[in-house]
């Protein structure tokens, strides 16, 4: 298991420093747009300056992403040893990317759906806690969603359910639990006053790192997996010379 974690976290380190690039070439540009229109709505005698530079918030942000991405890589390998020997993916590649797949949807995809990324120039301060307060819960909602769906799809497997039958219903289980979420939890308490174009170029930004992020982990800790599995030259030269088992 120990092995799996460094090799996990490996490959989250590899997807963070690539998601820091990622948003610094890609979200920079409405990130900047937003924090300039931002103060440029400050009245003429409440202007403070901020405790970081913005190259010091940037050079932080890619710190967070690449710390980001070792914890996740490495809550990844430990749900990914959790179902290793349940997916019928032929390889632990495929059952990486997989898990990351399944991950991204979980804990990214369906929260943003509901909660979208909003940049800086969007959003009330008092609120903070509130909207990180019900994303959380969504994530919480979203991860039900989907063991509600592996339970199904393993309890048809069980019954010998042909994948034309299961795979609908293990989406349609999966579907209900989260259309139940969006319906439940109440929607986000600021309202949109920034231009709708820097608002989704700044939302299109954040998921799409999201998407690179736990695609390139999956990749890399399948890459991993298959790569130290591979007999040494040493080993191969060993069982090349040791007797038959009789």
């Amino acid at each position: 298991m120990s092995r799996l974690l460094k090799l996990g976290a490996l490959a989250g380190l590899v997807g963070g420093v690539v998601l820091a690039l990622f948003l610094r070439l890609v979200g920079e540009g409405p990130i900047g747009d937003a924090v300039r229109l931002e103060a440029s709505r400050r009245a003429a005698g409440t202007a403070h300056d901020e405790m970081f530079s913005r190259a010091t918030q940037q050079v932080g942000g890619m710190i967070g992403a690449a710390v980001y991405g070792v914890c996740a890589g490495a809550v990844l390998a430990v749900v990914f040893a959790l179902l290793r020997h349940r997916l019928a993916a032929r390889d632990d590649w495929r059952r990486a990317v997989t898990v990351a797949a399944l991950a991204f949807v979980t804990v990214s995809l369906v929260p943003f759906v509901k909660y979208p990324a909003n940049p800086p120039a969007v959003g009330d301060p008092d609120t903070i806690g509130r909207r990180t307060a019900l994303y959380l819960v969504m994530i919480a909602w979203s991860v039900v969603a989907t063991w509600a769906g592996w339970r199904m799809t393993q309890w048809l497997r069980a019954r010998g359910a042909a994948d034309h039958t299961r795979l609908p219903a293990t989406v349609g289980v999966w579907a209900a639990v989260v259309a139940l979420g969006f319906i439940v939890l109440p929607g986000s308490p600021d309202a949109i006053d920034a231009p709708a174009t820097l608002v989704w170029r700044f939302r299109l930004a954040s998921i799409g790192g999201e998407a690179v992020f736990w695609g390139l982990t999956g990749c890399v800790l399948g890459w991993l997996l298959l790569r130290s599995s591979r007999p040494t030259p040493s080993q191969r030269a060993l069982e090349d010379i040791a007797p038959p088992r009789r």
